[in-house]
């Protein structure tokens, strides 16, 4: 099997020309209860605290983006046995301003959080919004990723919607 591509130890799923989606190895859900996938700007030319710090163009691709992977997400997640029935999404940053063992803090960078979510979850439970304790509680010790096979199908939902009329790139009027 093909090594797929990572960032970070993340899974890349999706690159567009200035954002990349991946699969979180460390998953705020896990994939039995709907998954994690998270969107950030690609590359270190483009670091930015958050989407305010977007032209308009970027808006428009970053959001072309959510959409896709979002409608791929949950029709590959059902091909593969999770019925996500929602997706919450969240930009944060908040924990790198959190020190760590020498004390320092990071600057935070955007990045979106993407949180499928499945009626019988047990520890993200449908219909709460998701518990973000700190990772050092091992709240999230047994989470498990997405799989490989999760992200190809996912991969393969993406080609066909970059085909697709709804996602045509004249119609989401780049400037570009």
């Amino acid at each position: 099997m093909e090594e797929m591509e990572n960032i970070n130890g993340n899974k890349i799923i999706w690159k567009t020309p200035n954002f990349v989606a991946v699969a979180s190895e460390r998953p705020l859900v896990s994939r039995e209860e709907g998954g994690h996938i998270k969107i950030h700007a690609s590359g270190d030319k483009y670091r930015f605290d958050s989407n305010l710090d977007f032209t308009p163009d970027l808006v428009l691709e970053e959001k072309r983006l959510s959409q896709m992977i979002c409608e791929a997400y949950v029709k590959a997640m059902k091909k593969r046995g999770i019925d996500i029935i929602r997706l919450n999404f969240f930009e944060a940053g908040n924990w790198a301003w959190k020190p760590d063992k020498e004390g320092n803090t990071k600057k935070p960078f955007f990045h979106e959080h993407i949180f499928g979510r499945t009626v019988d979850a047990k520890k993200q439970k449908w219909p709460e919004a998701p518990y973000l304790p700190d990772r050092s509680t091992g709240f999230y010790d047994d989470f498990k990723p997405l799989n490989d096979e999760d992200i190809k199908c996912i991969i393969e939902e993406m080609e066909t919607l970059e085909k697709s009329e709804k996602y045509n790139k004249i119609k989401w009027k780049f400037s570009r």
